[in-house]
Formats: structure tokens, sequence, C-alpha cells
């Protein structure tokens, strides 16, 4: 686990660092669906969040989540295991 203190704002930033999209666009009710064109680029996106944050989470995790709300939760969640 990484020694940064991670939240949801951490989580976000990183997020519309890898979007080119400002952070304000990822509202916790914002449908990821919405702010990525391609599910591709969701799956990359999780990727890459998970080498940033050290933090491995399996498919199983990831099949209700819809939202930019729920993936940040998620991440905090699995950050304080």
């Amino acid at each position: 686990m990484s020694d940064n203190l991670l939240d949801a704002r951490g989580v976000k930033q990183r997020m519309a660092a890898f979007l080119r999209q400002p952070v304000s666009r990822l509202e916790d009710d914002a449908l990821l669906s919405d702010l990525v064109g391609e599910s591709f680029v969701l799956v990359e996106m999780v990727i890459e969040l998970q080498e940033q944050l050290n933090i491995r989470l399996v498919q199983e995790d990831l099949k209700s989540v819809k939202t930019v709300g729920q993936l940040t939760k998620l991440f905090e969640e699995r950050a304080s295991k």
C-alpha cells in the first residue's frame, strides 16, 4: 500500500490527469461511461490508478462500479485494508 494518504480528492486528481479533464467534471454522481469514450479507456485508467496507488482490484470489485464516487470509494476502502 502507498504511504501517501489516499482520499477521494487524490483519486479524482489522478483520474482527471489520465482523462485530461478538469477535476470539476468528476462529480461523485458522474457516470464513468460519460467520461470515457471507449470501455478500454476505462480499463486503462483503472490499471493506471492501481499502479499509481499500489492497490490491486479484481474484476468482482468493479462489477457494480458505475460512477466516479463509487470508484473513488472502492480505492479508499482497499487502501484502508
